[in-house]
Parts: structure tokens; sequence; C-alpha cells
């Protein structure tokens, strides 16, 4: 069953109160006060030997995510059956995505792009600031875990840069694929897509053997460009991608575990002159594009800590390479953006709960240009680069039997190189505390708040020789300060949660823009709020956000809104699944609800309005066929709306035609599980 999103029973939507200092304080007492404290515990009980109980993971995901944010598990994934990351947060209003094909997907969090976000795949660092009109999450779902959204209010151990909080996607290990006994096993699977005539194909080996397990992944997709709901067909969204992941690990028989990871993601074809819009009156004609993403990653940890030594070490790489041959004809644009990230950290168990603390770093070297610029700018390529060190500390402690919370800092020192070998060097400090408490069994009620230091980002790699000479005069590094409160109400088969937020982001960097110093003040406020009803085999959910977003004090235009936000509104997702356990059947339905906003009228552009999509979906495993054969039908835009999403981009411009979602799609897939 679903996590629903944390709960609200406040009467009043307040401004937030202005007290970031306590928070940034938290820093000092976190990487100071608390390993020491974890040292004196663990010297107190050290004739003990008993196993602490500290979760573990090989990821840079260090904890279960705090109240009034997002999980999505794997149980949900399954039920979801993602084709791309915006069908991951398909039942999340508080977590939106813009555009219809990957190529062109950005997710916004709360109303905040997730360029303003730590992310991370299986710990390795995404920077995705090679061209603003290419999409900021383009990431196969196929071998995904989970995923957990931090909202605003991001952990220490999360990393750097977290403004609007952290994202953190996990992909499947050889022992989530294979039971504990099995020694070699996967499954195999092809879908049909009946509005773009194509075909999808999956397939997965895994293997195991005394404490070794490897895995193998790959996925192949060749579509034709899709049809929206009046018939039209969308020129540039045929997708030919191709990914693959690869893992190999050994776990010893005294729980050390090592792991290494490599990926490849490419997106290959023609596409629109902006990737994220749809058309342009300009009459700029689709090209071909080539997207390609690389990943290398190995970690350690130890599954079977003491109380004392409970380590995490990781060091990843990840290269990401956009070529547009020919924009509008004659203008060549190539981006190639490297990171190197690293972690290492180590929770203390101190009776009460876990203390977390360690050091991270990232190296991003950016690069870009071509043979081709503009009157204005230069041929040959240049490059920006940046280097972060932090130090960290969070704790998650239970004070009480009702009251539980966390609180951590970190230091991050940033040097920065800019294409001209302009030099920065920037410190600063990152707090948070987040708290729960139970006022009776059945009610609980959390809060929380943060600063965070957001750095100096790297700019657009794309046009480093597009628009003239890049000035750094005055380049500060951003802050931001996040708050929420929410409760949540658990009665029976009844669970309901809540809770108003507010996010501000002081400084937020254009990336876009050759003179570094282009900020905005951006800010996001707003409530979310969720209902779910369980009945055994079954369950009816609804969730609900309303989010106002304003750039530095305006309604945001969405073809301004890269490294932003844009308008969300109000939004509403409802899902229904039921069992039939004896039939090895499952059904459901998800749909969404966009209601009508007037703030583009604000900029002097036509309201958005309202639509509705419903989907459904039955799956059966004949139990004949000993389980191992799943068939499945999706029926998707049901009653066929042409409608635009409300993140994406382009609906207030006269210059765009923004792209119209997929009409109504049937989607037939049969899996073989081995």
């Amino acid at each position: 069953m679903p996590q629903p999103s944390r709960p609200v029973l406040l009467e009043k939507y307040r401004q937030p109160f202005h007290g970031l200092c306590r928070a940034t304080l938290l820093a000092g007492v976190a990487l100071t006060v608390l390993p020491v404290a974890a040292v004196a515990q663990e010297t107190k009980a050290k004739d003990e030997t008993v196993l602490a109980p500290i979760e573990v993971t090989a990821s840079q995901d260090s904890g279960p995510t705090a109240a009034g944010s997002v999980t999505v598990t794997q149980d949900e994934l399954d039920r979801i059956n993602p084709q791309t990351i915006k069908d991951v947060f398909a039942n999340e209003p508080s977590v939106q995505v813009g555009g219809p094909t990957a190529i062109a997907q950005k997710v916004y969090v709360q109303g905040i792009e997730n360029t303003k976000l730590n992310v991370q795949v299986d710990g390795t660092r995404q920077v995705d600031s090679t061209y603003h009109h290419i999409g900021t999450a383009i990431i196969d779902p196929g071998m995904l875990k989970s995923v957990k959204v931090e909202s605003g209010i991001a952990p220490a151990d999360a990393g750097p840069n977290a403004l609007g909080g952290s994202m953190a996607y996990e992909t499947k290990d050889a022992r989530d694929i294979l039971d504990p006994n099995d020694p070699f096993g996967g499954f195999a699977k092809i879908q049909y897509n009946s509005n773009t005539k194509g075909l999808t194909e999956w397939l997965t080996l895994a293997g195991q053997h005394d404490g070794f397990e490897a895995l193998a992944y790959i996925q192949n997709s060749n579509q034709g460009n899709y049809k929206d709901g009046d018939d039209n067909e969308v020129a540039g969204t045929a997708d030919g991608s191709e990914n693959g992941l690869g893992k190999i690990a050994f776990t010893g028989t005294e729980g050390s575990r090592i792991e290494a990871f490599a990926s490849h993601f490419e997106d290959e074809g023609v596409r629109p002159a902006r990737p994220n819009f749809g058309t342009l009156t300009s009459g700029a004609s689709p090209q071909w594009i080539s997207y390609k993403d690389t990943s290398l990653g190995i970690s350690y940890v130890d599954e079977q800590p003491t109380d004392l030594l409970a380590p995490e070490l990781s060091l990843n790489y990840s290269k990401t390479h956009l070529d547009v041959p020919k924009l509008n004809g004659n203008t060549h644009l190539e981006a190639e953006i490297e990171t190197l990230n690293g972690k290492a950290a180590n929770t203390f168990d101190v009776g009460m709960g876990g203390i977390t603390t360690g050091v991270d770093f990232y190296h991003d070297e950016a690069t870009g240009g071509g043979d081709t610029a503009r009157p204005a700018g230069r041929a040959g390529r240049f490059t920006e680069e940046t280097t972060n060190i932090g130090v960290f500390s969070q704790a998650r402690l239970s004070l009480t039997d009702r009251w539980r919370v966390s609180f951590g800092g970190r230091g991050d020192q940033q040097w920065f190189e800019g294409i001209d070998g302009t030099d920065f060097s920037e410190f600063g400090l990152s707090g948070n505390a987040n708290t729960e408490y139970d006022l009776t069994d059945d009610l609980m009620i959390y809060g929380g708040l943060g600063t965070s230091f957001g750095g100096l980002p790297l700019g657009e790699s794309a046009i480093y020789n597009y628009t003239g000479i890049w000035t750094y005069d005055g380049f500060k590094p951003s802050r931001s300060h996040n708050y929420k409160a929410g409760a949540r109400y658990q009665l029976a088969e009844w669970d309901f949660d809540g809770n108003l937020f507010y996010n501000k982001i002081n400084g937020s960097h254009s990336l876009e823009y050759t003179t570094r110093n282009t900020t905005s003040d951006l800010a996001t406020r707003g409530v979310n709020l969720s209902a779910t009803w369980t009945y055994g085999p079954g369950f009816v959910r609804a969730a609900y956000t309303h989010t106002d977003v304003e750039r530095n004090g305006k309604v945001p235009l969405s073809n301004d809104a890269s490294y932003q936000g844009v308008i969300v509104g109000d939004i509403a997702n409802f899902e229904v699944a039921h069992r039939f356990d004896d039939l090895g059947i499952q059904v459901g339905s998800t749909s969404e609800l966009a209601l009508s906003d007037d703030d583009p009228e604000k900029n002097g552009n036509a309201k958005l309005d309202t639509y509705f999509v419903a989907n459904l979906y039955g799956e059966w495993t004949p139990e004949t066929l000993s389980n191992a054969v799943t068939l499945r039908v999706d029926a998707l835009n049901i009653f066929d709306r042409d409608y635009v999403a409300r993140t994406t981009p382009g609906y207030d411009s006269s210059a765009i035609e923004p792209y119209h979602e997929p009409g109504r799609t049937f989607l037939v897939s049969a899996k073989v599980t081995f």
C-alpha cells in the first residue's frame, strides 16, 4: 500500500518566522558535540556485543524520509508500470513533471525545479545544466527500486547544494531479483504501445553464489511519434532510447558488502529544435539531437554494524554529453559535464537512535561550445569547473516513546573557476531540524525548518560560446530558507496527512545567462493533503496540493522557468487499487485533476484551463503458469482528452506551441519471470 504524504491539522496559513540563525547553529552543534556523545555511549556499553538495529544502505540515502516528504516504494512502482519519470510521481501532486517525453522532462518539487535540489541516482551526483531546453530527469525507471524526496528541508548527510531539498533514486540489486537460495534468475518483458505503434523490450539477468552476485539489465525502445487527444501527430516525440545497467557485489559472512555498478543511457533522434517546446512559430525545424549519460560507482557498507562502527563509503563518476549539430540550421551546440563525487560516513548508535557523521566531496567540470558561434560569441570550447568538500553530522533520535527528532548540519568549502579563469572560494554552513510528536496513539504532529548553502553552480555549458563573453562580477552563492508544519491522523483503516510549507531561495541563479550574477528570489508556499482508506485487498487514496510560486514577487513565465520554478496551482491525484488474490488479478485506476488557474493573467496571458485525465490498468499472473507469466493492459487517458500538462512550458508565449499530452493509449505487455 502507498505511504501517503504527511498531514496537517493547522487552522491557518501563516507566514514563516525568521530565526534561521538557530538552524545554522545546528551545524556547529552537530559537527562537534554529537560525535563525542556517540563515543561516550559506546564507551559506557563497551562490554555489550549485541548488534545495533541501524538501517544501512549502499547509497547516499542514509535514512528514512522525514514526515511531510515523499517516498515511492517498489510496490508502488510495480503498480504504476512507469514508462518515464513522469509516471513515477503520477500519484504525488507535490512532485510535478513537465513534458511528455524523457528528453524534455523536468521535475518540480513543491514548484522548484530539481536543479535546485541535491539529486542522486545510486549515490551518483546529477548535474543537469547542459542546456535549458533539455530535461533534467532523463532516467529510465525500468530498474528503479525506490525514490525518496526530502521536500524543502534536506538532511545534512543528503549532500551539498540542497536548496529545495533532495532526491535519491535507487536501482535494484541482484538480491532484489532473486530469492535467497536461487542461483540464477531474471525476467524478460515486451510491451506494445497502440498510440506510437512501437515496441519496448526489457531483459534482466541476475546470479548469486557464495556471497557473490551479478546483475545485467538492458532496455530498448522503438516508438513512433505519438498522437494527442485531437488525433494530431506530435513531431519529434518518437522514442529510440537505449539503456543498460550492470552491477556486481560481494557480501562477506560478517556483513561487509562491496558493490560496483555501471550504467549507460542514450536518447538519439529527431527532436524539436528546443526539445522542451512542441513547436516554434519561427519555424525552426526538428533536427537530430543526441543525449548520452554514463555513470560508474563503487560503494562499501557493513550490514552487520556494531554500536561504534557502521561505515558507508562510496565513489561515483558521471559523464553527460549533449550534441545539437545545427540549431536553427547553422549553430552547433555541444556540451559535456563530468562529475566525480564521493562520501565517507559512519553511523554511531547512541542508544536512542543513530548519528551519521562524515565527509563528502564533488568535482564538476563542464565543457561547451563548438566550431561556430553567433556574432557576439567566440568559436571554440570553454570550461567551468568547481570542487566542493563538505563535513556533516545528522542525528535521528527517539527522545521518548512519543517524541522523535532529526537534526544536523554541514559545512561546505567550494572552489570555482570560470571560463575566463576567474577564481572564487566560498564557505557556507547549512542546518536542519525536524520533529515528530505523538499527541495520542492516533494523532502525530510534526514540523521542521532548515537553511542551505547553495554555493556557485556551473553555468549552461552548451552556450559557453553562444552569447558573448561570460562575466563573473558579483557572482555570489545562493541560500535557501525552508519550513514545514503538519499532522498525521490514523484511525483504523483511515490515514489522513497534510502539511503547510514555505521555501525561499535568495539569489537563485539563472544558469543560462552569460552575466553570472543574474539571480532571482524564488519563493514557493502551499499545502499538501492526502487521505487513504485501506480495506484488506485494496485501497483508495486522494492527494491534493495547492502551490503558489513567485519569482521576484511575480508570477513566473513558463518559458523563462529554467533552473527556477513554475506555476503549479491546485492539483489532485486519485488512485484506486484492488487485488483478487485467488485469481492472481490486480486492477486499478489513477487520475489527475488540475483546476483552472488565473495567475498567468497577471502577466497578460490567458488563464490555465481545468483538465481531468483518467487511466485504468489490469494485471493477471496465472497460478497455472507457476506465477511466472504476468499479462498487463494499461489504458491511459481513457477519455482521450487534448490537454497541456500543468508544468509543461510554452502555454504563455505566442511564439511557442507547447506539447500536448498523448491521447488515448493502450499498453499491452507480457512479462516472464524465470
